[in-house]
């Protein structure tokens, strides 16, 4: 049986594999062959190491990347399709994750059970107990029960609090049975003393020795004094006896710090020195500190995480992926994604001045959020005047189309209250332009990792927003791409506007009005009228398309921008027949 720890700066894993071969690298389980995935590490390879225990008790490391080393501890490396075989404990490297092989402790079979001693209650103030000076070397299972404890009890308290650091203290005199204890944190290049125990002791000169604290983050190793050693001349002079110091440790294995405790000559413990004993119960303690604080740390992060994901999602769904935080990985997803647009924006701007302008930017956006977050969709992005939304990422949304047709509708339906607001100091109505397409898209953080960005990238993105820029052209205020349309299955009244080459994206694409989720009698015969027309265009039967539209320009209903270029277009072919007729129409603008 082995044993497999894997530490970069993002993650760890403790694995134990019983036996056969045992992979690591980026990419998914293949083979059957059970593996460590590494998710955070871009230099680790899809596939990238296997390792395998022989019969002789040594292991065999296979390189099996294409084009990274494997680095040992010793300098040298596994090349790529290479092969070593180690006897373990073995460390090494891929990528910049670092992997510990070993074998598991072995199991000391079953117990008799017996009753314990009652444990320490929480908040205990000052128990008696034995400390490790009065017993000397063999303490009995109670006194280890209660030393336990009281690193527990140390953990307990908030790490990174004052009685975090105030309870180690202590137990360096109350538990270890040192004089006086010291909680020292490595700050700005300085030794700090964060805590110390007793409070009111009163120490001549400096509280630590910085040789001491400079040797051991260099060595990086508890230091101890036993009776036989001489303690430095200027802790002489202060009447400190013995010294004993244990590095504290962050998550990336620095030394930030050192619980240290001293040993006087004038108490009734003088002249028998710190043993190793002690020495190692200071190294537990100083465990535990590190240990608190690689979980403020991870809690800092996670709390920092949240925050940020709350700015995207709601609440619920923001812990869901802070539960499952690869879910920002970049992962391959059907969406639909709906851009919008303020027009005329910027002459809007010169009207209204730099404040009024932000208020009316700040309105609409904040309006435009509540209905996209109402239709179970994902703010990705505002840029000036526009927004873009993302349905079905990062969770999965069946009904992701017909939910950004709602927002869409709902959107449009908040008209009548910007007016009410604005109308008066802007003297026009402020109207809204929506595009929306259906496609695969790269979805995850698209920032970096020093700024968090949650979007989409990808050709389905691209089309969305062209589509809004469409609505600029066709005076429609909703344009929605064939394969959303594909997905409504009739539940919205729809328009289908024509076929279009848009700037910039390779192919044609069918634009539809999204007019409302029903519709009157009177809109849907405009509407076949409309459509047939453009049947008849685009058959190249332009006489027939022609009095087919005409009858729109002469009902009560009203014509738009998107039936009057319609009707040009067949008017220009009837008038001057092409030779190759192509009806897809050219769009010059995004």
């Amino acid at each position: 049986m082995l044993r497999f720890l894997v530490k970069n700066q993002h993650d760890s894993q403790e694995i134990e594999h019983p036996s056969g071969p045992f992979e690591f690298g980026r990419g998914g389980t293949r083979d059957g062959v059970p593996r460590c995935v590494i998710q955070h590490d871009l230099y680790v390879s899809k596939d990238h190491l296997r390792v395998l225990e022989l019969e002789d008790g040594r292991v065999r490391l296979e390189n099996l990347s294409q084009r990274n080393p494997i680095r040992l501890e010793d300098g040298s490396a596994v090349a790529v399709n290479g092969s070593r075989e180690l006897p373990p404990p073995i460390r090494l490297t891929v990528g910049e994750t670092t992997i510990d092989i070993d074998r598991p402790p072995g199991d000391s079979g079953e117990r008799l059970l017996q009753t314990l001693s009652t444990p320490m209650p929480r908040r205990a103030e000052e128990p008696r107990h034995t400390s490790l000076i009065d017993l000397g070397q063999s303490p009995s299972p109670e006194t280890l029960a209660h030393w336990f404890e009281t690193v527990i009890a140390v953990q307990r308290a908030a790490a990174g609090s004052q009685e975090f650091y105030a309870q180690t203290a202590r137990a360096v005199v109350t538990l270890v049975g040192l004089d006086r204890g010291l909680v020292i944190l490595r700050r700005d290049g300085r030794w700090m003393v964060q805590a110390r125990y007793p409070e009111d002791s009163v120490s001549l000169g400096r509280e630590f020795s910085i040789t001491t604290l400079d040797r051991l983050e260099r060595e990086r190793k508890t230091l101890f004094q036993s009776s036989k050693s001489s303690p430095n001349p200027s802790e002489s002079l202060q009447g400190i006896e013995a010294v004993a110091a244990s590095p504290i440790f962050d998550s990336q294995d620095k030394v930030v710090g050192a619980v240290y405790g001293t040993r006087s000559r004038f108490t009734r413990h003088a002249g028998i020195g710190i043993g190793s004993l002690e020495a190692q119960v200071m190294q537990l303690l100083a465990s535990a500190v590190g240990v608190g604080l690689a979980r403020q740390e991870q809690e800092t992060r996670a709390t920092r995480r949240l925050v940020q994901l709350e700015q995207f999602f709601p609440g619920d769904l923001a812990r869901d992926m802070e539960r499952n935080p690869h879910v920002l990985d970049g992962q391959e997803r059907e969406v639909t994604v709906l851009f919008s647009d303020i027009r005329g924006f910027s002459r809007m701007a010169e009207r209204l001045g730099p404040m009024d302008t932000f208020r009316l930017a700040s309105d609409i956006m904040d309006r435009l959020t509540e209905r996209v977050r109402e239709a179970g969709g994902v703010v990705v992005h505002y840029a000036g005047d526009g927004l873009m939304a993302l349905w079905n990422a990062p969770k999965d949304v069946p009904d992701h189309a017909e939910r950004a047709c709602r927002a869409a509708l709902a959107i449009l339906a908040d008209q009548p209250v910007f007016d009410a607001e604005w109308i008066q100091r802007l003297g026009e109505s402020v109207r809204l332009g929506i595009g929306i397409n259906t496609g695969l898209a790269l979805c995850g953080n698209t920032g970096s990792k020093v700024k968090f960005h949650y979007g989409a990238l990808g050709h389905a993105v691209n089309v969305a927003s062209r589509a809004e820029g469409a609505t600029k052209q066709f005076g429609i205020p909703i344009i929605v791409t064939g394969s959303t349309h594909a997905r409504l299955n009739s539940k919205f009244a729809t328009r289908r506007l024509c076929r279009v080459r848009l700037v910039g994206i390779d192919g044609a694409t069918d634009l539809y009005e999204l007019h409302s989720e029903t519709a009157t009698q009177e809109w849907l015969e405009w509407h076949t009228t409309y459509e047939r027309g453009l049947a008849l265009y685009e058959a190249g039967n332009w006489l027939e398309a022609c009095r087919s539209l005409h009858t729109l320009l002469f009902s009560e209903a009203d014509h738009d921008r998107s039936t009057l270029m319609l009707l040009s277009r067949a008017t220009a072919a009837l008038q001057d027949p092409p030779k190759t007729f192509d009806p897809v129409i050219e769009l010059d603008r995004k």
